[in-house]
């Protein structure tokens, strides 16, 4: 039921170009308000003050009804902000509702009005048309805290009170009593007092359009705009742009800092950055998802790292533009969240083009922080804690790579110099797309919804092609089991393959040179051969519109029962008291996303077979490079605990032969000659044997060596 009787408008004009004869500027707007905004009011007057204290009015709305008056709004906020809130005190409110110190905020300003920090002449704007729109990330707040507005002074002598305005211009105490006409001295009155909250913000330029920290501005919000909006977020804040001098020490310098008293709060809901695509881009990127160039998938991830050559990459770059485009994250109504996000880790010899791909991963998506692993500090992942001065000596919440990439991609390399206690924090943002923050007296949660792309190097330099790779880098099995898919990145010896990455290399870089200078001597079809399908700005693009399609749904429910049903027969096929578990639900659930990015890239509403059989290709390939134990066998436990079921079963038989010896009551301990032999008879082999006992020592701690050749035992935790 509406709030107020609805009012007859069928004689009123739709649409106002100036203001009725003698009628003043509040009638206007009071006028505007009814017509355009007196449901919004109701609703207003229901939930006020508790619930709702803010009438937010859309710019368009207002040049709508007068254009004068929007115009008037740009260049004279603070004055008409007054005369709008007056008109809603002066709405034909029932007797028994208030609306006195109710905003009216005037939000979504066009696009020549909305500018990112930096991008803008504070000049030019403060003199002509200080209202604006600022879009960025927020990458620090303070804490809300209370501001008074209006303050008591009780006089100590005769006890009458003096009520002062507060203003952003300095702290105002009375000269003298009103009462005694004394001066002084004052007291002031708590709660006689008036309060609101507020609270500063840092906006910053987005990574992808900063290309780096890039500039900021500080954002003054008050009341209930104060701590709606947290470190992470992107949005955009409307208010009017002040100046103010800069001071070092106690002298004042000849420039001054912009600065913005916020009006209006707009967060954006897309995790995707929005990319503007001209009508001929969006034709051009229907005809590549239509096929005309091939296969979409195989299309995107030629055009990705055109200078790494050999097909031994291809999957590798399928995976990096899935990875980019990304699944969906489904929330649940009990309020859980299914990771959508895709990450990758690829490790692999020096020189073999890692640090070449993730950085097209980085340069691809939309929203992007890289990180290099060397010097890497925990709170430059997550979030620190800081006091500077933004915060006037408070501490603040700075956001982390995690916090500042949330909805796209984190690069990181060499991830294998990154410290482990970094590595560490990696854990809670990758596996629950937030981080919980409790630093200096500081409570937040923040989201952290991005796929990491990272490389790294085997411990011993190269890799031993008969060892697992889990066993080859030192990054931990959990940390390792958060990424969808990982991969090896090794050097071939094949002598054709060889020959023909040396002649491309060669030959893409002299085409490059005669582009620039002798484009006639280029050869029919070298350029089909050495530059992308699609051009790079392109292919972010196709990326980017990719990344914000509609969630797919799986075409059938025969194919969904036909996915589960091949899953659970791969995951059972060999198990059995002695076999390895091939696979876990973590696989499945990657290939989900896989496939869901599979069909985004192609703008389908549906997921389809040919999607899952791209899906599954990828994940059956990572399984191959990181979940194959020793024996040449699919072991999930490879990836999950670094340990496969096989070492585990020989490691057990160790600690069995260790025990009984040093039970037999031979009080030296046990012989590693006799362990060996013992274990060798029971059909373990020596060299795996001698590798397993290290194991033991080093890792697990069950048994220990006191002297050379001999072992004793110490028991299992």
């Amino acid at each position: 039921m509406a709030f107020f009787p609805a009012e007859n408008t069928t004689s009123m004009s739709t649409t106002h170009d100036r203001r009725k004869e003698n009628e003043t500027l509040t009638e206007t707007l009071v006028r505007f308000l009814r017509e355009r905004y007196r449901d919004a009011i109701g609703t207003l007057a229901q939930h006020y003050p508790n619930e709702q204290r803010s009438l937010v009015v859309d710019y368009d709305e207002l040049y709508e009804f007068d254009r004068e008056i929007a115009e008037d709004i740009l260049a004279k906020p603070d004055e008409m902000q007054e005369y709008l809130e007056e008109a809603l005190r002066n709405f034909d409110l029932p007797a028994d509702v208030s609306l006195d110190r109710a905003h009216v905020r005037v939000a979504n300003l066009p696009d020549e009005y909305t500018h990112y920090p930096g991008h803008f002449s504070p000049t030019k704007v403060h003199n002509d048309q200080p209202y604006i729109g600022v879009e960025g990330e927020i990458v620090a707040g303070s804490d809300v805290h209370p501001k008074v507005t209006e303050t008591a002074f009780e006089c100590k002598r005769c006890g009458t009170m003096t009520y002062i305005p507060q203003t952003d211009r300095g702290y105002q105490e009375p000269h003298e009593c009103q009462g005694c006409e004394r001066q002084g001295p004052f007291r002031v009155n708590f709660d006689q007092s008036e309060f609101i909250d507020a609270q500063k913000i840092r906006l910053s330029e987005p990574p992808e359009v900063a290309g780096g920290e890039g500039q900021s501005i500080d954002i003054f919000v008050e009341d209930d705009l104060a701590g709606e909006v947290t470190t992470g977020d992107r949005v955009t804040i409307t208010g009017r742009l002040h100046l103010e001098q800069r001071t070092k020490g106690n002298e004042k310098k000849s420039t001054f800092e912009p600065y913005l008293n916020g009006h209006a709060i707009e967060v954006q809901e897309s995790d995707q950055t929005t990319v503007e695509v001209s009508h001929d881009e969006r034709k051009e990127i229907d005809g590549i998802v239509d096929g005309e160039l091939g296969e979409p998938l195989v299309v995107a991830a030629e055009s990705i790292a055109p200078g790494v050559f050999g097909e031994q990459y291809d999957h590798m770059k399928r995976a990096i533009v899935l990875a980019v485009v990304g699944g969906d994250w489904v929330e649940g109504k009990d309020g859980s969240v299914e990771r959508g996000s895709i990450s990758m880790l690829l490790v692999g010899d020096p020189s073999t083009g890692k640090s070449a791909l993730i950085n097209q991963a980085e340069s691809n998506a939309p929203r992007s922080v890289g990180v290099s692993g060397k010097g890497a500090r925990e709170a430059g992942i997550t979030a620190s804690a800081v006091r500077d001065d933004f915060s006037d000596g408070e501490w603040t919440l700075k956001a982390g790579a995690f916090v500042k990439a949330n909805g796209g991609i984190v690069r990181i390399d060499e991830l294998d110099d990154m410290p482990p206690d970094v590595r560490a924090a990696m854990l809670e943002p990758m596996a629950n797309g937030k981080i919980n923050v409790s630093k200096a007296g500081i409570n937040a949660t923040l989201q952290t919804r991005v796929g990491v792309i990272a490389a790294a190097n085997p411990k011993y330099g190269r890799f031993d092609p008969y060892e697992p790779v889990v066993e080859q880098v030192e990054l931990g099995s959990t940390l390792i089991s958060r990424f969808d898919l990982g991969f090896t990145v090794t050097e071939t010896d094949e002598v054709n393959t060889v020959k023909q990455v040396a002649r491309d290399i060669v030959g893409r870089r002299e085409h490059k040179k005669r582009l620039d200078v002798a484009p006639e001597t280029i050869e029919p079809g070298e350029t089909d051969k050495y530059d992308p399908p699609v051009r790079s700005e392109l292919l972010r693009k196709w990326l980017a519109l990719a990344g914000d399609q509609p969630s797919p749904v799986i075409a059938s429910e025969e194919l969904e029962q036909r996915i589960a049903d091949e899953f659970s027969d791969f995951k059972t096929k060999h198990m059995g008291e002695d076999a390895p578990v091939p696979a876990t639900w973590r696989d499945l659930e990657a290939q989900l996303r896989l496939a869901e990015a599979a069909a985004k890239l192609e703008f389908s509403e549906t997921i389809e077979e040919r999607h899952f059989k791209t899906a599954l290709s990828l994940t059956m390939r990572s399984m191959r490079d990181f979940g194959m134990n020793e024996d040449g066998e699919f072991d999930a436990d490879v990836r999950e605990s670094g340990t496969s079921k096989t070492q585990r079963d020989r490691i057990t038989v160790l600690e069995d032969i260790v025990e009984q010896q040093c039970s037999e009551g031979n009080s030296n301990g046990a012989a590693v000659e006799d362990v060996l032999d013992e274990a060798e008879a029971e059909g373990v082999d020596r060299k795996r044997a001698e590798k397993a006992l290290r194991k033991i020592k080093e890792e697990i701690g069950s048994l220990y060596e006191p002297m050379d050749g001999t072992l004793k035992w110490l028991g299992r935790a």
